[in-house]
């Protein structure tokens, strides 16, 4: 199914945006890019599930929707992500395995979709632009020959190895790098593979099944390094150094140049409040009633002690309703309120919103501290203004971004099963109070580096028509079978030769040769004399 949205003059080139699950948050960096390469001629469609259709209202560049598969009915979005919060490694990987078994459910229509509009002479694009979710764009690649650029929020999980890092990569426990690991924390992330293959062998057959029963019978590879070009919306500095091949590149944070502008109420509030604690726990994240109220009665701590003077909390109605709306909460006069009285605007310190402009928010000079869940535009964007944060990792990245953006020294992470209300105006007073003026320094530091590395966006629109250009010149030349430009010999070639084992063994026996000869020659021309 397409519609139409906008006629656009004909491009060169046909590029196809492809974002399904995660939301706006996962479709909103490739559109910012895509806004990119509009503007250098070419011709963009957006794919997406059915209701996201309006994420390309703003990108006016866009000039036709395809809506691939139905969308996620509200009340099995609420049953997953609640499923989802309730996530602790710390007792095994089944529900980390679940949930990726959800996020994957509509692979079929995707596929399908896609697949349609691959054989379609007229909407067939030159190149896909994927989110890492969408799994569909791979095989749109294996079965049509087409290029793809797949974007990642962060540095690819079970890919990229590299020896300083413990485990698998992306599935990192308590620390990044061996750097500064006990034994006992690089035992734990190497042992992880170890726990997750029970749940990671269900997960496989239900996929290998799900794509049998479409009629394909291969499963995606899962290489060391991609066949295609990776962007991936972070920099080093929140990420971990490490060498990356010519076709991974780090071009976050991809952040639009113009953001919603705060309402005249909230400007009011953020005049008469100079210490605003700003708490937003992403689209996604519906914690539990306890731990909401407990972070509420920590940030009224925080403000019966003055450490701040004024609170903005940005939660949607699916997360609202996790809330005990009865529940007795003491506020900044010492008094107490119901939950439902403090949603309602019973605090003038305490300010609830459906919406809030975020990003206007965090560049505001009175907002001195994010509660953060860490997800990946929330991370991008508290270090892009300079905010530092109290983060409570939820699931998949958030657990890593956590460990991240404290090592970057930005950042007090606080653990979703354990944590008290008392933790949380403790971890708000050491930002706020910032003894050492490491989290001024540090924030300030990784700002200045945030701005520079946000212009990589362009370097993204770079590497796409460089993809388009090898593919257009190779399947239009004799020479079909050159593989991508930008991808590393070592994996076209068997890893033994990759690694020189043949010549290292070869070296080897040359030498132990060698020394045979010299030890053995003179003892058997001693006995021949």
């Amino acid at each position: 199914m397409s519609t139409l949205i906008e006629a656009s003059e004909p491009a060169s080139c046909r590029i196809l945006v492809v974002a399904t699950a995660g939301g706006l948050t996962n479709a909103a960096p490739i559109l910012e890019i895509s806004r990119i390469l509009a503007a250098r001629g070419y011709h963009i469609d957006f794919g997406t599930l059915q209701g996201q259709e309006h994420f390309a209202k703003p990108y006016h560049f866009i000039s036709r929707v395809h809506t691939l598969g139905p969308g996620i009915p509200i009340d099995v979005e609420e049953r997953e992500y609640l499923r989802m919060t309730e996530w602790d490694i710390a007792k095994g990987f089944g529900p980390v395995m679940q949930t990726k078994q959800f996020l994957d459910s509509s692979w079929p229509c995707v596929y399908s979709s896609l697949s349609a509009i691959m054989t379609d002479p007229e909407r067939r694009p030159d190149l896909i632009l994927g989110d890492y979710l969408v799994d569909a764009v791979r095989d749109m690649q294996i079965e049509y020959d087409i290029p793809i650029a797949m974007h990642w929020p962060q540095m690819p999980f079970m890919a990229l190895p590299a020896s300083y890092i413990p485990g698998h990569a992306g599935l990192q426990i308590e620390v990044m790098t061996s750097e500064h690991a006990t034994i006992r924390q690089r035992l734990i992330n190497e042992l992880v593979p170890l726990r997750i293959a029970p749940a990671a062998i269900r997960y496989k057959r239900w996929l290998r099944q799900m794509r049998k029963t479409a009629g394909v019978h291969r499963m995606l590879a899962t290489p060391r390094k991609p066949d295609h070009l990776m962007l991936v919306n972070s920099f080093f500095g929140v990420e971990v150094p490490k060498d990356l091949p010519p076709n991974v590149v780090a071009i976050g944070p991809v952040l639009a140049d113009e953001y919603g502008a705060l309402d005249d109420e909230m400007i009011r509030f953020l005049e008469e409040h100079r210490k605003v604690l700003y708490i937003a726990l992403g689209t996604h994240v519906l914690l539990g009633g306890g731990a909401l109220e407990k972070i509420l009665d920590g940030a009224m701590s925080s403000l019966r002690a003055d450490v701040i003077d004024g609170i903005i909390w940005s939660i949607r109605g699916m997360a609202r309703r996790q809330f005990d709306l009865g529940a007795a909460i003491r506020t900044s006069s010492g008094k107490h309120a119901t939950v439902q009285e403090l949603l309602d605007g019973c605090n003038p310190d305490f300010r609830f919103l459906e919406f809030a402009p975020q990003r206007a928010l965090l560049a505001h000079p009175s907002t001195r501290c994010y509660l953060t869940h860490g997800g990946a535009s929330s991370t991008n964007e508290s270090v892009y203004h300079g905010i530092p944060t109290v983060t409570i990792g939820v699931y998949f990245d958030q657990l890593q971004n956590a460990i991240r953006l404290r090592d970057a020294g930005v950042s007090v992470p606080l653990d979703k099963h354990k944590f008290t209300a008392q933790d949380l105006s403790h971890a708000i007073a050491t930002i706020m109070r910032d003894d050492s003026g490491s989290f001024r320094q540090n924030c300030q530091r990784l700002q200045q580096v945030a701005g520079v590395a946000s212009r990589r966006k362009f370097l993204a629109a770079d590497m796409i028509e460089e993809v388009l250009f090898d593919h257009r010149g190779r399947r239009n030349g004799p020479d079909k079978g050159r593989p991508l430009h930008l991808q590393t010999a070592d994996m076209r070639m068997p890893y033994w030769k990759a690694k020189n084992w043949d010549l290292s063994a070869l070296v080897g026996g040359v030498t132990i040769l060698a020394l045979g000869l010299v030890v053995v020659l003179p003892v058997t021309l001693v006995k021949a004399l």
